[in-house]
């Protein structure tokens, strides 16, 4: 009987929606891979002939509590020198556009950056910094203009450019490491202000209270 039951509970399932006018398809296959449309300019392998750009940046260090200025050799991705052309402020004193094969030692497989290859760059300069993972930045950066070749007509290899709206009014600090206090933890805004304070003084209250609890 209990099986009977089940084959009636079976067939209703079938006939009963197509009485109402509903089709019943087959249970599709679920594909859970995604399939990722990748660049080949972002994976091909650099070699001696693909186009950089390097920049000399004014930057500053913290050293004692005052700011101290220095200069900074980093490469420019496409995007950067692009917006460069734009005359938005910026660190960079001077540009130098060059090859991958001038600046590495093997552009397919580098572990030297030829510190000769941007003498163009850095002359009369003494205080000269390379940047942080330069090889890394610089092979990233590199790969940019395979994918917007364009940006490169600005400047031809070989070539430098002042040309630039360089400006340090803002000056770009790179040793700075920002800790909230506890004050910036507690402090909201007011018009979030899940606990109803009105102004300063119920502020500063709140904020010695919990610090004190």
């Amino acid at each position: 009987l209990e099986r009977l039951e089940i084959m009636a509970r079976g067939l209703a399932l079938c006939v009963l929606p197509a009485a109402l006018g509903f089709v019943l398809s087959p249970p599709r296959s679920c594909d859970v891979r995604q399939r990722a449309t990748v660049d080949p300019a972002a994976v091909a392998p650099v070699d001696a002939s693909n186009y950089i750009a390097l920049g000399l940046a004014k930057v500053f260090t913290m050293a004692g509590g005052s700011p101290k200025a220095h200069h900074l050799v980093e490469p420019l991705t496409a995007a950067t020198l692009e917006t460069l052309q734009l005359g938005v402020p910026t660190s960079y004193e001077k540009v130098l556009a060059m090859t991958c094969g001038e600046l590495f030692d093997d552009p397919a497989n580098p572990s030297i950056v030829k510190k000769d290859g941007f003498n163009l760059l850095t002359e009369g300069v003494d205080d000269v910094q390379i940047c942080d993972d330069m090889i890394e930045r610089a092979l990233a950066a590199a790969r940019t203009y395979k994918r917007r070749p364009e940006a490169a007509d600005f400047l031809a290899i070989g070539e430098t450019s002042e040309d630039f709206n360089f400006n340090t009014q803002r000056k770009r600090i790179i040793d700075m490491h920002y800790e909230p206090s506890f004050d910036d933890n507690v402090k909201q805004d007011k018009s979030i202000d899940v606990y109803g304070r009105k102004d300063d003084d119920a502020l500063a209250d709140e904020i010695k209270r919990l610090a004190d609890s």
